[in-house]
């Protein structure tokens, strides 16, 4: 299952999409410290066939299942017919990098954006952003200006730096539970970011976008509980004595959330 949400920035970024559900209550049959069983079903025969053509279920026993709709409810009856993730995805709020950075002398501008999710899948969720642009902050109405992309990709910098002379725009995440953040943005507690079984620290590791491609910034390996994880994407314009049309500057940017 997948929410899309897309927002913009004059350094300011716009949520068009919102996804809202509340009191969500979540629960397993039975677990250990290696499985959970979401349902289990006691009948005479059944099961599941699958194919590079179909995939088919099939349950004998059950009594009255099946989907039935109206108005004024929607029900589904039967452990097969309840097998569906629930994800919710709240939309933040509009968000301004500030302050404003003189177009001569250059300066440093930061905004939040944070997204609230809600996911019942016991696998959790993944979160990837995508800029819609290859120079993902340009000025308003005139594309010859724009904040190149922070080079650090699939390997994020150790701390945020732009050289004398150029302005960049990047990123950096800020996860509600810090095990939430990908490999990419743990560190060694030294000097290098995509550290394997490295440790996250908030604003350590900084990355840009690469043209439209998709960047991977959180996997959950659990679901949530009803109130939600907070996801939060930390922007940063950084104008080093560039000389920078003095104008309005905007990204387009996309969240993805998908059940694992």
């Amino acid at each position: 299952m997948k929410k899309i949400i897309e927002f913009f920035s004059v350094f300011l970024f716009t949520v068009l999409t919102c996804f809202c559900f509340f009191n969500n209550i979540f629960a397993a049959v039975m677990s250990s410290s290696n499985y959970k069983i979401q349902s289990d079903d006691l009948t005479p025969s059944g099961g599941k066939w699958s194919s590079v053509n179909y995939i088919f279920k099939d349950t004998l026993g059950e009594v009255s299942t099946g989907p039935s709709d109206s108005t004024s409810y929607g029900m589904r009856a039967g452990y097969q017919q309840m097998q569906e993730v629930y994800l919710s995805v709240s939309s933040p709020a509009n968000v301004l990098l500030s302050p404003d950075i003189p177009g001569i002398s250059g300066g440093v501008a930061s905004g939040t954006a944070a997204f609230n999710v809600i996911v019942d899948n016991a696998a959790g969720f993944n979160m990837g952003i995508n800029a819609s642009t290859v120079h993902s902050m340009v000025a308003s109405g005139d594309a010859t200006y724009y904040f190149s992309n922070y080079p650090a990709t699939s390997t994020p910098s150790y701390n945020w730096s732009v050289p004398a002379g150029q302005a960049q725009f990047g990123f950096t995440v800020e996860p509600q539970t810090s095990t939430d953040a990908v490999q990419a943005f743990l560190d060694n507690n030294s000097n290098a970011c995509n550290s394997l079984g490295g440790t996250y620290h908030a604003s350590r590791c900084w990355a840009g976008f690469d043209g439209t491609n998709t960047y991977v910034v959180i996997n959950r390996t659990t679901r949530t509980d009803n109130t939600g994880e907070s996801e939060t994407i930390r922007f940063k314009a950084d104008s080093e004595g560039a000389f920078l049309k003095s104008t309005t500057y905007n990204a387009t940017i996309t969240a993805t959330i998908a059940a694992n």
